[in-house]
């Protein structure tokens, strides 16, 4: 029995949705009764801990103190869960006890415990450790499987793989952490993953489409033909963003570090695509409330999403996209809280014009009346389509052009210059918004659009006599706006001009 009460205090942290927050660990140890107890609002994978931690203890070499063990985990007020806090805990005990010395700064620990006292990583690290990178410790102690999430938040520390390698490092004077950094070499780019633009043959109108939306970070549909080669352009356009850069490599990985298995989990400087079908569910699409588990809007953050046969999608899911495609976050509801999450894509639309297909082909080959077309087009909504920055109709392929496609011959590989061009597009609209936090042409915010994006008041008026026609709403008059901004981009000039705006008019979406 411990002689008289003793009280460590160490550092670990918890995520609340998305968002990362810093936790005290208190820790008790009286003489009297044997007893385990673990307040500050904690569900019963914190509270489950008692056995772990003790067993983990025992198991380790240490003694499990008898008498009153209280653990009070901060901010009370806030709800707790998961099993990453076993060794802060388990730390905790052990220097209330005086079994290991006690650190001479703040510590902070991270991890879940076998009953063998082995040290395992939990999902949303990266979440975490970027706010302990960002925190002022003079000890941090992580599992070794989270050194990926340790490498992309640059984080200074040491990894153990069991709680006796953890207690080693008090006392001995071993304590020397790794300062990590993002690996030099990552993969950037799978070339054979995604094809050429050169391969989109046939197709000149798509093809300016799709590198508008890739400079300026624009949503694209793309209504055609069947076997037109839409889904191609889908994977095309995935194919010509840059790689992530330092900043956003810890954000993406974020979000698979949340729905996926931290252990042996990767990072890379590839963007996300990610495809989704009709038999897409709410769930799947949005993620899931209950375990705050992102769907496909969030793991397509950075990168593609690409939607295709788009047209037979339920209705509550076309619906769905509105919101996040206008504001680029998802938000998830649990127990009266919103939770947001970053849904910042491209996103891509591909589908049929009409039942059969073939309303955009010459000599009438459509079977569809108009009431079947228009029925079959019934989800794809006015308010979606306000949120389409740029359409492009696809027709069939000429079959010198498929010969081509399918033999290469002729073809010269010209995906890695438009890549380069629009990194420095990219690199433009970071300087040129850097008092807006960066951005790009169609998500940064401004109340002066014109000014901001240096585009002349003749021009500007031109925009407005169009949209006073009754051409576009006051909406797409922004869009129109941001995409002529972007085709600006592409040609190098510093304002925007009145055939920028006719082009962008060409791309609007058309009333399907």
């Amino acid at each position: 029995m411990a002689k008289a009460g003793r009280l460590s205090k160490v550092y670990s942290c918890f995520t609340e949705g998305s968002v990362a927050v810093m936790s005290e660990i208190e820790v008790s140890v009286m003489p009297g009764i044997p007893t385990f107890s673990v307040i500050g609002l904690c569900d019963s994978s914190i509270r489950e801990a008692r056995g772990r931690v003790l067993t983990a203890i025992r198991a380790s070499g240490f003694t499990c103190p008898k008498g009153h063990i209280t653990i009070s985990i901060s901010p009370a007020y806030m709800r707790k869960s998961g099993s990453g806090f076993d060794l802060a805990m388990a730390m905790g005990i052990l220097f209330a006890s005086g079994q290991i010395p006690e650190p001479t700064g703040k510590a902070y620990f991270e991890g879940e415990l076998g009953l063998d006292g082995k040290l395992y990583g939990t999902p949303n690290a990266v979440t975490r450790l970027g706010l302990s990178a960002r925190s002022d410790f003079d000890y941090r102690i992580i599992p070794y499987q989270e050194e990926a999430g340790a490498k992309c938040t640059q984080l200074s520390c040491m990894t153990a793989k069991s709680l006796r390698d953890a207690a080693s490092l008090f006392g001995s004077g071993t304590y020397f952490p790794t300062c990590y950094t993002i690996d030099e070499k990552l993969d950037e780019m799978p070339e054979e993953e995604y094809p050429d633009i050169s391969c989109l043959k046939g197709q000149e109108k798509c093809k300016r489409a799709i590198l508008i939306a890739a400079a300026g970070f624009h949503n694209l549909l793309l209504l055609g033909s069947p076997g037109s080669g839409k889904t191609l352009a889908g994977r095309i356009i995935a194919g010509l963003l840059p790689p992530l850069e330092d900043e956003e490599i810890p954000i993406c990985f974020a979000v698979r570090d949340t729905s996926s298995d931290i252990r042996g989990l990767k990072y890379s400087r590839v963007r996300p695509y990610r495809t989704i079908g009709p038999q897409i569910s709410l769930t799947g699409l949005m993620g899931s409330a209950t375990g705050l588990k992102p769907g496909e809007l969030q793991l397509a953050n950075r990168g593609v999403l690409f939607a295709d046969e788009i047209c037979e999608y339920k209705s509550e899911i076309v619906q769905a996209m509105r919101k996040p495609l206008e504001d680029r976050e998802a938000v998830l509801f649990k127990n009266g809280i919103s939770f947001k999450y970053p849904a910042d894509f491209i996103f891509v639309g591909a589908g049929n014009p009409c039942r059969c297909g073939l309303f955009y082909e010459k000599g009438g080959r459509c079977r569809c009346t108009a009431t079947s077309r228009r029925n079959y087009l019934a989800n794809i909504s006015g308010p979606f389509l306000e949120r389409i920055d740029l359409f492009s109709e696809m027709r069939s392929i000429s079959r010198s052009d498929m010969e081509m496609i399918y033999t290469g011959a002729g073809l010269k590989a010209q995906s890695p210059e438009w890549r380069e061009r629009i990194r420095e597009v990219w690199q433009m609209q970071k300087s040129r918004y850097k008092e807006f936090g960066g951005g790009f042409n169609a998500t940064v915010r401004s109340e002066d659009l014109p000014d901001l994006m240096r585009i002349p008041f003749d021009v500007v008026s031109y925009a407005t006599e169009l949209a006073g026609s009754g051409l576009f709403s006051a909406r797409a008059f922004t869009k129109i706006l941001r995409c002529a901004r972007t085709i600006a981009d592409l040609d190098q000039r510093a304002d925007v001009a009145v055939d920028d705006i006719s082009e962008a008019c060409m791309f609007r979406p058309k009333e399907i």
